[in-house]
C-alpha cells in the first residue's frame, strides 16, 4: 500500500516494512531498558534525546537532498535521503568535536579536567551519528519503490 505524501512522493507501507520498523524500535528501546534497569548502568533514556542534533540531522539531510533533487531519478529519493542523513550525522559529529575542543582549550594542560570533559560530553558528538544512520536507513526503506511486485 502506498501512502501519498505530496506530489509523486509516497511512503510504501508493507507488512515487512512495519515489522522491520517495530523490530528496530523494540530492539533499541529494549536494549536500552535492559542496560539501564537490569544491569544498572548510570544514565537514562534522556541521554539519547538531543533536540539540536535532531534539528541538525534533519535540516542538513533534507536540505542536501532538496538541493540536488533535480539530479535524482524517480526511484532514488530514499537512497539520496539515506546518504544525506548519514552525511548530516557526520557533520554533526564534527561540529560536536569542535564544541568539545573549544571547551577543552580553556583548561589547557590540565589532563584530568580534559578527560572528564571528553567523557561527560561524548553524547554531544555521537548522537548525531546515531540519528543520521537510523533515520537515513528508515527513510530509504520507506521511500524507495519496490523493484519487483
Amino acid at each position: 500500500m502506498k501512502i501519498k505524501l505530496f506530489g509523486n512522493i509516497a511512503i510504501n507501507a508493507t507488512w515487512t516494512l512495519t515489522i522491520g520498523f517495530l523490530l528496530i524500535y523494540l530492539s533499541i528501546v529494549g536494549t536500552m531498558a535492559y542496560v539501564l534497569f537490569i544491569d544498572g548502568v548510570a544514565g537514562g533514556f534522556g541521554q539519547f534525546v538531543s533536540i539540536p542534533s535532531f534539528i541538525l540531522v534533519f535540516g542538513v539531510g533534507i536540505g542536501f537532498t532538496l538541493m540536488r533533487k533535480h539530479t535524482l531519478k524517480e526511484n532514488e529519493l530514499g537512497i539520496a535521503l539515506k546518504k544525506d542523513f548519514i552525511l548530516a550525522g557526520w557533520i554533526g559529529f564534527l561540529i560536536g568535536l569542535g564544541f568539545l575542543g573549544a571547551g577543552m582549550d580553556e583548561q589547557f594542560g590540565n589532563i584530568e579536567w580534559g578527560v572528564s570533559i571528553l567523557v561527560s560530553n561524548l553524547k554531544t558528538f555521537t548522537i548525531p551519528l546515531l540519528y543520521g544512520y537510523i533515520c537515513g536507513n528508515m527513510f530509504e526503506a520507506s521511500l524507495t519503490q519496490p523493484i519487483s511486485k
